[in-house]
């Protein structure tokens, strides 16, 4: 996997968001009922994503817990400034 794996699937991200997030969610979903998902291996090839589909939902997990703390911190440090 490595970091240029991570780096790759977030260009990918960058490109189609909404496929990544896609992915993602079909790989959680296959961990906890212990499926195979396969449905989206096409649209990957097509939109030119070749890599591990494990290393681009592992990427768009790591994205999305950043700009979640990003938000959280930014909201818990300026509670007391802008929301009374």
């Amino acid at each position: 996997m490595g970091i240029n794996g991570i780096l790759d699937s977030w260009s990918c991200f960058g490109k189609n968001p909404e496929l990544a997030t896609r992915v993602l969610m079909d790989q959680v979903s296959a961990a906890v009922s212990h499926a195979n998902p396969v449905r989206h291996v096409l649209e990957l090839e097509k939109s030119g994503y070749l890599e591990d589909t494990r290393t681009l939902a592992i990427g768009t997990a790591m994205l999305y817990s950043i700009a979640f703390s990003a938000m959280y911190m930014f909201l818990y440090l300026t509670y007391g400034l802008m929301w009374f």
